[in-house]
């Protein structure tokens, strides 16, 4: 009786396991963007989004919901006079409105429009780890696709921010759709380099050989075309792919490699995008970049392909290509220069991105990363990313691989834009997770992890064969080896353990710093005094919607109960208009003034007209007329944008006033400056001394006075001295200080000084040290809470220049 080979263990194939993990990752993830920030969304029956620009988004789903699938490319709640842009780009908000008609039983209501719209970021942002498996799998293999979507999952900062509940703007789209456009790009690189595929493939209608290369071109055309269509800045994805190209022409050139593959993959992929782009580009500037970009990345490479093959042909030295582009890239520019300076200068604008400056500056979004602001952003991944770089280009050299090229292009030009502003860190988050997954697998490697995985594919086929040898006894058929040293698995764990805290722990544990004791701890932060930095929590379940609160949303509100419809009929908000050239404000249209980030608040929720609005559309106007001096300064800017409505929180006259005479053309230093005294331990102490300018601004006299006459109790005059610091920055030391019982008094004090450096300041933004007069042109209409309410807003109607 032959005995009877050992019982196989069942395992799961590879792609069920990874299967398993990817939807445990989506639950996570879904968990993550939905559930922990869902109180901070859905507030007492209404949805309060996370973010200025998703007002502007719900505005236009809503008319596109009543009007589908025709939109506005102009509106004219956008801006008081003249009007904005409408939707440019309608993808993201036809997608949305789209769902929102196919699920509604009969008319569609507000609450549904809303409800939809703030679990679509969430949901997107979910999506985007799909397409990172995938790249990770081609590029590398199925486990960094793994150890890359788990991090996307958890990364916080920019991508995690934008991918909440209740965050509804086109940002999470942008990746979802570049990061698929880049997947599939990769795919028909590679399908179409492993074919060797060229045109005589084409002409000889060679389906075998060329059908998979032209559908993933086909779909990465489609996908380029959806975020062209999702994004007026698309234009940075068209430069990446079209630079990977120009470098890869040169690459397989200098390698006397052909180069069919690419001009069969570039020339259809940008040309499918353009067609899909054409029938939504308007009027302006940058659009015609669009006009002019597509069409030259379409032609390129056939260029590039034609140009390569007559010089192959010619058996000239592989050096003259590169040389020969760019002296065409010289003649061109020169040419396209001199035939149309103004489109030349606005295309090199596009490039701005990477360097913003001035007044944009004091945009959040726009300022450049700090080490700071990236370790908040990506933690450990960001130092990794740079260690992969490195590694990448040794194994591209070494391996010659085109598809890794484009992902080195990829992510370096991203890396530019995310150092340039440090928004595109929705981008990089994806660049930096798929670097980092690398690493983490090399890691593992090196310790012996791909030897244990080939081992047990090795055991279990040996397991095979032995139960074909049933004639053979047990001893012979055994495998003997297939064990690997325990010394092994134990590196592999060691190895793991330390990939896990140094590559996952930050992103999972909360970080706190109390920016008074300067220190640093684990946990949450829970007093004014400290500052959540990194961690899950970071803008979730744990901290405040910082953009909408229950001042701005019941002041919104009440602006539409107490103020005259602008156009009569409250129908008209849901209308399709006529374009800007042939749109007419009719009498009683009028403006509400405010400062720009709040300007979608007034037209969503009031259904008003903001004098400016988060495109910074009217900022200037709105820093000139809150910075201004004298009510009638003041008026004259409200007569001439036609305001009637003054809204004013708590934020504008403390935290915000800082950019707003940045916008104004002025200083911040006019109004205030921060000043040093010497303390009795020896140690310096700082705070922040408000000049008569800022008391005098109409911003503080409406908020901080309520527009009524001050007499200040007393008015302090310092003296101070100009000192450097060991570490050369200058700052200013207080040396002594007098309190005068009236102005006049103070002022008399300072004039009659004849040398050293004397201030009259206020210590308080609350208690002005300068006498104030009425502001008989504003009256007090409305207010949400206390002055000193964090979350308060106030009212104010302009009755007209007449009554100052």
């Amino acid at each position: 009786m032959s005995e009877q080979a050992p019982e196989q263990k069942r395992t799961l194939p590879p792609i069920v396991i990874v299967g398993i993990i990817l939807a445990a990752l989506c639950g996570i993830s879904l968990y993550i963007r939905i559930a922990l920030p869902y109180d901070q969304i859905f507030v007492n029956d209404g949805v309060w989004f996370r973010e200025t620009d998703a007002y502007y988004y719900i505005r236009h789903i809503e008319n596109l919901v009543h009007n589908f699938p025709r939109f506005n490319a102009f509106d004219p709640y956008m801006l008081f006079p003249g009007g904005g842009g409408g939707i440019t780009r309608p993808f993201f908000a036809w997608f949305i409105a789209g769902i929102v008609r196919l699920i509604s039983l009969g008319p569609p209501t507000q609450h549904t429009i809303e409800v939809v719209g703030a679990y679509m970021p969430a949901i997107l942002g979910t999506l985007t780890l799909i397409p990172v498996y995938f790249i990770g799998k081609e590029l590398f293999n199925r486990w960094v696709g793994v150890i890359s979507a788990a991090l996307v999952v958890i990364l916080p900062g920019e991508f995690l921010h934008r991918s909440l509940l209740g965050f509804t703007d086109h940002h999470v789209a942008e990746a979802l759709f570049s990061a698929v456009c880049i997947l599939f790009v990769i795919m028909a690189i590679k399908r179409a380099r492993e074919r060797e595929i060229s045109f005589g493939h084409l002409l000889s209608r060679d389906w075998s050989t060329i059908t998979k290369p032209l559908v993933y071109t086909l779909l990465a055309g489609i996908f380029l075309g959806i975020y062209l269509l999702t994004w007026t800045g698309g234009l940075l994805f068209i430069f990446i792919i079209f630079a990977y190209l120009v470098i890869q022409f040169i690459v397989d050139h200098l390698r006397h490699k052909s180069s069919d593959y690419l001009c069969i993959v570039g020339t259809p992929l940008f040309l499918i995008a353009f067609l899909m782009l054409l029938p939504v580009l308007g009027e302006g500037s940058r659009e015609t970049v669009y006009r002019v970009a597509l069409p030259v990345a379409i032609v390129v490479p056939i260029v590039l392909s034609i140009i390569s093959r007559l010089m192959a042909g010619r058996a000239l030295k592989p050096v003259y290509y590169p040389l020969t582009l760019l002296g065409l890239v010289v003649i061109g520019l020169v040419i396209f220069r001199a035939i149309n300076p103004s489109l030349f200068q606005s295309m090199l604008g596009q490039f701005s991105i990477f360097v913003p400056g001035g007044a944009w500056l004091t945009v959040l979004e726009m300022q450049h990363l700090t080490p700071r602001i990236a370790w908040a952003n990506f933690t450990t991944s960001f130092f990794i990313s740079f260690i992969s770089f490195v590694m990448l280009i040794y194994l591209t050299i070494k391996e010659r691989g085109a598809v890794k090229i484009l992902f080195l292009v990829w992510g370096i030009i991203m890396l530019m834009a995310v150092l340039g502003q440090r928004r595109f860190g929705y981008y990089y988050a994806v660049n930096a997770a798929l670097l980092t997954g690398y690493f983490s697998w090399k890691m593992l490697d090196l310790a012996g992890l791909r030897k244990l995985l080939t081992k047990s594919k090795e055991v279990v086929g040996a397991v095979k064969k032995f139960k074909k040898r049933e004639k053979k006894t047990r001893e012979k058929a055994k495998p003997k080896t297939y064990m690997q040293p325990r010394g092994v698995w134990a590196r592999v764990i060691v190895v793991g353990i330390v990939i896990f805290f140094v590559v996952f722990f930050w992103n999972i544990v909360p970080i706190k710093h109390n920016v008074v004791s300067d220190t640093w701890s684990f946990g949450f932060a829970n007093t004014t005094e400290e500052r959540q930095f990194s961690g899950l929590t970071l803008a979730l379940g744990r901290t405040p919607n910082y953009i909408m609160n229950e001042g701005w949303y019941s002041s919104c509100l009440e602006l539409k109960e107490i103020s005259p419809e602008p156009f009569g009929d409250p129908e008209f908000y849901y209308e399709l208009y006529p374009p800007r050239d042939e749109f007419e404000y009719p009498g009683t249209a009028y403006g509400v003034m405010s400062w720009w980030d709040y300007g979608y608040f007034i037209m969503q929720i009031a259904h008003r007209i903001p004098n400016a609005n988060p495109g910074q559309a009217g900022a200037v106007n709105a820093g000139k007329f809150l910075t201004a001096q004298n009510e009638s300064s003041a008026n004259e800017l409200a007569d001439k944008l036609g305001s009637k409505y003054v809204m004013i929180d708590y934020a504008m006259p403390i935290t915000k006033f800082h950019a707003m005479p940045e916008w104004a053309g002025g200083n911040l230093s006019e109004f205030y400056e921060v000043y040093y005294q010497q303390m009795q331990d020896g140690n310096l102490a700082s705070g922040v001394l408000y000049y008569p300018a800022y008391y005098q601004s109409i911003v503080a006299r409406l908020y901080n006075f309520d527009g009524k006459a001050v007499v200040p109790v007393e008015s302090l005059v310092i003296t101070y001295s100009e000192e450097v610091s060991p570490g050369g920055m200058s700052y200013k030391l207080i040396t002594n200080g007098w309190n005068f019982a009236t102005y006049e008094e103070a002022e008399a004090y300072v004039g009659n000084q004849t040398s050293g450096n004397y201030r009259i300041v206020g210590t308080s933004p609350f208690v002005s040290p300068v006498p104030l007069e009425e502001l008989n042109s504003y009256e007090f209409v409305y207010s949400s809470g206390d002055t000193t309410s964090a979350t308060t807003v106030k009212v104010f109607e302009y009755l007209g220049s007449g009554q100052s």
